[in-house]
């Protein structure tokens, strides 16, 4: 892993989550995408592509044709799409490892996992979060 690579995944990382326990999950779980060519589907990214957060994203907006599209393109995207932090770019050194394929946050800002859509489908249910 490129060192250029390492803080590209660590600034997606930086993006998706705020707490310091989920970001060695998340990227853990960014890997296991990864080796799976399974595209990252990572809404911080279609922001970026944007060139603004937004609360919600719309259609239009998630088929933004750009090379940071993670939700069309797969792999990493051409490069860092935030400043990592320190606590983002060691999580991304020593990821957790773990059959997670899905995370996402819930309205509280915790973070919860799943192995499979169907998991995570219904997590979100659950927890009042529409997906995407």
């Amino acid at each position: 892993e490129s060192v250029y690579n390492l803080v590209t995944l660590a600034s997606l990382v930086e993006r998706e989550v705020n707490r310091d326990p989920d970001r060695a999950i998340v990227c853990g779980i960014l890997y296991n995408r990864l080796a799976q060519n399974e595209r990252l589907d990572i809404d911080a990214t279609v922001e970026y592509a944007l060139g603004k957060w937004k609360a919600t994203l719309t259609q239009d907006d998630l088929n933004v044709n750009s090379p940071y599209n993670t939700r069309r393109f797969s792999g990493l995207p051409p490069g860092p799409i935030s400043q990592a932090s320190t606590a983002s770019i060691r999580a991304c050194v020593a990821p957790q490892k773990s059959d997670f394929l899905f995370y996402f946050s819930d309205t509280k800002g915790v973070t919860h996992y799943a192995k499979t859509i169907a998991e995570f489908t219904q997590q979100q249910q659950q927890f009042g979060v529409s997906g995407q």
